[in-house]
């Protein structure tokens, strides 16, 4: 089961913080380590969802390690770049159309949607030196938005992993 209490108070928390920040250098420091802790969060919940399902579903540990290995060499939350790639490690492309064809469009949609939107803000934010810029980051409460969003999608593909394994 994907681990949602710790990333929810610690959004929640920045939130506070940054609610609370005296000046615009603090406000941006908590908006980008909400940023970042909730990609990280994605990322490990992606790794999670897959290396359980193999052990579930493959009884071969060559297997089994085969799949680890492709996530361990994993970085990143992309939906077609990183997270279907280590989905297609465990079930193949058929695996993968048929697990995709379980979630519902009202969910999957949104899931990528938020995933292409926060890859690009991280992006721009972990590249971006903060002094003498005026880069624009999203406010925590934005982050626990998104953050809701991706955790359904999660939560439906960590479901339809569990159905077929």
């Amino acid at each position: 089961m994907i681990a949602y209490k710790d990333i929810e108070n610690n959004l929640r928390w920045f939130d506070r913080q940054y609610t609370k920040a005296q000046t615009n250098v603090n406000a941006k420091y908590y908006s980008k380590l909400a940023i970042l802790e909730l990609c990280g969060w994605i990322e490990i919940s992606m790794d999670d969802i897959v290396l359980r399902g193999s052990v579930r579903a493959l009884s071969e540990d060559e297997n089994r390690k085969l799949v680890s290995n492709k996530v361990n060499k994993n970085y990143g939350f992309e939906y077609e770049r990183h997270f279907q790639t280590i989905l297609i490690a465990l079930f193949g492309v058929i695996g993968v159309e048929r697990l995709e064809r379980s979630i519902p469009v009202s969910i999957r949609v949104p899931f990528k949607v938020e995933l292409k939107n926060l890859i690009k803000t991280r992006n721009s934010l972990a590249h971006t030196y903060t002094r003498g810029t005026t880069p624009q980051y999203d406010s925590p409460s934005v982050t626990i938005g998104r953050y809701q969003i991706i955790a359904k999608g999660l939560e439906a593909y960590d479901l339809g992993v569990r159905k077929i394994c």
